[in-house]
C-alpha cells in the first residue's frame, strides 16, 4: 500500500508554509504539488477565513476539510460546506455592542459565513487584513447576532497598550465567560471557549475517511497542540515552542521558516518511493 495515500497531513498555513509575503513560497508549492502527485493527501490549519485561505493556496487541492479561523470552523473547500465548532450563541444579547472603544484598537469579526466584518477600524487593522490577503466589509457591532460570529479580534496599533483591563471593564461579568489569548504582540483574539483537539480532529478525519492513526500533525504554533497530542504522528519544527517539542513525537531539522514543511513533505516523497 502506498503509505501516502493511506495518511492525511494536517499543516500549519500561516506559520510553515508562508513566506514573508505572505504567500507560498515556489519551494512549498512545488513540494506541495509533487507530495500530491505522488498520492499524498493534505490540509491545513489557519488563523484566517476561508476566503483568505483559498486566495493563498489558488491551485493547490485539499483532501480534507480545512480548519480555519483558529480551528473555529472546519470548511470543505471541495462543496464549500462548512462546520461551525464555536459561536457566540447565547452569550449576552449585547455582547457586541458593548465592545470598547479605545484609541488606536481596531476590531474585527471573523462570521460564520467565512467573512470577515469590521466594526472598529485602526491602522493595525487594515494592516493585518491586508497582509493576511482577508478581504472585509464595514458593519455596526449592534447589528451582530452572537451565533454568527466565532471569533472576535482586537488589532492594537500600540503593541504595550493594556487592551484586557479595558476590555474586561466594557464586558463587565461576561467577560469571565470568554477566552482571551494572544496571537501575536499587536493581535488579540476573543472566543466563547477553547475548541478541543478532538472536536477538531473529528471534523476533518471521520468526513474524509480517516482514522486519528492515520493522521500526521505538522504543527507550529500552540493552537495545535491538542491535535498534536491525538494525532498518530506529529511532527514540529526545530524552533517550535516548548510545549510542542515536548509533545511532539519527532522534530525537523529546519526550523519554521527554513524549510520545515517541506522537509517533513519530501521526506514522506522519498520513504514512499524507497520502500515501493
Amino acid at each position: 500500500m502506498n503509505h501516502l495515500s493511506s495518511t492525511l497531513v494536517l499543516c500549519d498555513l500561516d506559520h510553515l508554509l508562508l513566506g514573508a509575503d505572505g504567500n507560498l513560497t515556489q519551494v512549498v508549492r512545488d513540494v506541495l504539488q509533487l507530495f500530491v502527485r505522488r498520492g499524498g493527501h493534505f490540509t491545513v490549519f489557519s488563523q484566517r477565513t476561508p476566503r483568505a485561505v483559498r486566495s493563498i493556496l489558488g491551485s493547490v487541492r485539499l483532501s480534507a476539510p480545512a480548519l480555519v479561523c483558529g480551528g473555529a470552523m472546519a470548511y470543505h473547500f471541495s462543496d464549500g460546506t462548512r462546520q461551525p465548532l464555536c459561536t457566540f450563541a447565547g452569550q449576552e444579547a449585547d455582547l457586541f455592542a458593548r465592545l470598547p472603544v479605545a484609541e488606536g484598537v481596531g476590531i474585527a469579526l471573523q462570521m460564520r459565513d467565512g467573512s470577515t466584518r469590521a466594526v472598529r477600524m485602526s491602522e493595525g487593522l487594515v494592516f493585518h487584513l491586508k497582509q493576511e490577503w482577508t478581504p472585509f466589509v464595514l458593519s455596526n457591532a449592534a447589528d451582530v447576532k452572537g451565533e454568527d460570529v466565532l471569533r472576535i479580534l482586537f488589532y492594537q496599533d500600540k503593541k504595550q497598550m493594556p487592551i484586557l483591563p479595558t476590555l474586561q471593564k466594557a464586558l463587565g461579568d461576561a467577560a469571565a465567560f470568554l477566552h482571551a489569548e494572544r496571537l501575536a504582540p499587536d493581535t488579540l483574539v476573543l472566543t466563547p471557549g477553547l475548541v478541543s483537539g478532538s472536536a477538531m480532529l473529528n471534523a476533518v478525519c471521520p468526513p474524509s475517511g480517516y482514522a486519528a492513526e492515520q493522521l500526521t500533525v505538522l504543527a507550529g504554533c500552540t493552537q495545535m497542540l491538542d491535535l498534536v497530542h491525538l494525532a498518530g504522528e506529529s511532527v514540529v519544527p526545530a524552533d517550535a515552542a516548548p510545549e510542542l517539542r515536548l509533545a511532539a513525537n519527532r522534530m525537523t531539522l529546519t526550523d519554521h521558516d527554513t524549510g520545515a514543511a517541506a522537509e517533513l513533505l519530501y521526506g514522506m516523497v522519498r520513504l514512499a518511493e524507497t520502500s515501493a
